[in-house]
């Protein structure tokens, strides 16, 4: 039965084991040549060719080894590559896709053939073209693309990582080159003047995803090299995503361009420009990295009415005002992770799905939901110091309605090594309810476990609380569950008669393992917590809890 049911796989047209083939990882696509004749002869026509001298010498990039043995591999990957791709030439079938990955160390030797191989794949109609190089310390040397890859009318993706040159003379070759083209990518790529990338983009006409990150330009007095600081786009009428990283300078004019991410460089300290205010249809923006004061108030209230469509903002690492308000009936998706000098946030988006916060427990932004939706998923992310956990409590009382927060994970430092005062743990007002509980970390000092565990659980009402494998070792976790288990009167925390704390709310707690799927009734805390070191990276111990 078995036999019967390869064979009707077997027999699938190619196009369709082809298809198969395309889906599984280049390694298990490989070993799909030794099942059958019928297979071999599918993996011998597989239009996607994917090759990588690490791979093929076995080693990698950094592994010294002699250089006799190493040309010898060399010859040998050249040769590889080169009966491959003469396979679809002399049946005359198309190749779809070329992977070819190098080290950059081994360019000045087999340019030559790469130049070769690439000229093959576009005779054979390639569709995609992926080529990097791996960088070697104390290497500068360019491989300048080939002009069989800028005029080939087939490609529709062009991959370009590492050192290599897009020579600007090929301009004046074609005007048609790129004419199909639809996804750009250049990572650390030298493009020659300052306004090569923006003639290269204006002959692509098709052009729908764009991705630049620390590309290069030759300075137009002594030549050297440096980073490419600006970027204009206009006239493409088609373009759906812009990825820049390291830009100073951006201006995009594409009215249906959707995705724009902009991350500049850190050491960026002189003024920078970033105008896109023509793209009206703008879904999703995403900002890493913006210093000084581009970010207002103003800008915030500004940004909504201007993008009607924008469904998702996204803001890393950039220096916020004290105070933002946000209002939008669009706006589905909220991320703002590591944003500087922020006080008060301030939101009025009734659709809002996803809200995501990541920060340090020193300075905490109050947050507030004027209209929010039932269906909202609001995760914090918390780096905070020992010191600093008694904000944890005001930060999260101070999230309003308090019903809104879903989950929490809490990684906590060592900066001073003091006792809590007891008072950090008294209860004055009704804890808000939340889903989940993360601790990622905690200092491995014994005596202050007992005042980590009585100020997370005077903060918050958590259903569940998870440890990770990482967390902080067996005794946390085993204290936890004992302080959770005890409940007596003696230890509570309660400042009033009208308020109660966790202490005597807690009915009950079951424990179990994140790769359960099932609560199993029969394993108990002490057969889970003695299995932690068998856990994989991800798993961890979860404790449900009924209040």
């Amino acid at each position: 039965m078995e036999e019967l049911e390869e064979d009707r796989l077997s027999s699938l047209p190619k196009i369709i084991l082809h298809s198969i083939m395309s889906k599984l990882s280049e390694k298990d696509a490989a070993r799909t040549s030794v099942l059958s004749k019928a297979w071999l002869e599918t993996w011998y026509t597989f239009p996607i060719l994917s090759f990588s001298t690490s791979k093929f010498m076995g080693m990698s990039p950094l592994q010294p080894m002699e250089d006799s043995e190493k040309m010898r591999k060399m010859l040998g990957f050249c040769d590889y590559v080169k009966r491959s791709i003469l396979r679809f030439c002399d049946q005359n079938l198309a190749i779809k896709e070329f992977k070819l990955k190098v080290n950059i160390s081994e360019i000045r030797h087999i340019s030559r053939d790469v130049d070769f191989w690439l000229k093959l794949a576009c005779e054979c109609g390639v569709e995609v073209i992926e080529y990097s190089q791996d960088v070697s310390v104390g290497q500068d040397q360019y491989h300048v693309l080939p002009l069989c890859v800028v005029e080939a009318k087939s490609i529709k993706k062009l991959v370009l990582k590492g050192y290599i040159k897009i020579d600007p003379t090929f301009m004046n070759h074609s005007i048609k080159f790129f004419s199909r083209l639809r996804v750009l990518s250049l990572w650390s790529v030298l493009l020659g003047d300052r306004d090569a990338i923006n003639n290269l983009i204006s002959f692509c006409p098709l052009i729908e995803f764009i991705t630049l990150k620390t590309c290069y330009v030759l300075s137009s007095g002594d030549g050297t090299k440096e980073i490419m600081k600006s970027l204009s786009i206009s006239g493409v009428q088609k373009l759906k995503s812009v990825n820049t990283f390291g830009i100073q300078d951006v201006s995009i004019d594409a009215p249906s361009l959707e995705t724009l991410c902009y991350y500049t460089n850190d050491f960026y300290v002189a003024p920078f420009k970033f105008d896109f205010d023509r793209c009206r249809s703008l879904k999703e923006l995403w900002m890493w990295s913006v210093p000084g004061t581009f970010f207002t108030n103003k800008w915030f209230l500004e940004l909504f009415p201007k993008f009607p469509f924008l469904e998702s903002l996204k803001l890393n690492f950039c220096k916020m005002p004290e105070r933002i308000d946000i209002t939008s009936v669009r706006l589905k998706v909220l991320k703002l992770s590591h944003c500087s000098n922020l006080k008060e946030v301030n939101i009025d988006a009734p659709n809002l799905l996803s809200f995501g916060y990541i920060g340090n427990g020193a300075s905490l932004p109050t947050m507030s939901f004027l209209r929010n939706s039932s269906q909202l998923e609001f995760d914090i992310r918390l780096q905070v110091d020992y010191v600093d956990l008694c904000n944890l409590r005001e930060f999260v009382q101070n999230i309003k309605p308090n019903n809104v927060l879903t989950s929490l994970s809490l990684s906590t430092g060592a900066a001073s090594n003091d006792a809590l005062d007891r008072v950090a743990f008294e209860v004055s007002s009704p804890l808000p309810r939340i889903k989940h509980l993360a601790i990622n970390y905690v200092p491995n000092i014994k005596y202050l476990f007992s005042s980590i565990v009585n100020i997370l659980l005077s903060s918050c009402c958590p259903a569940t609380i998870s440890f990770s494998k990482y967390s902080s070792g067996k005794e946390f976790i085993e204290l936890f569950y004992e302080t959770l288990m005890r409940r007596k009167e003696d230890e509570c925390f309660c400042t009033s008669d009208n308020t109660t704390c966790w202490w005597h709310g807690l009915k009950d707690v079951k424990v179990t393992r994140s790769s359960m799927k099932k609560m199993d009734e029969n394993v108990d805390f002490k057969t889970i917590l003695e299995s932690l070191s068998t856990f994989a990276p991800q798993e961890s111990i979860i404790f449900r809890l009924d209040f």
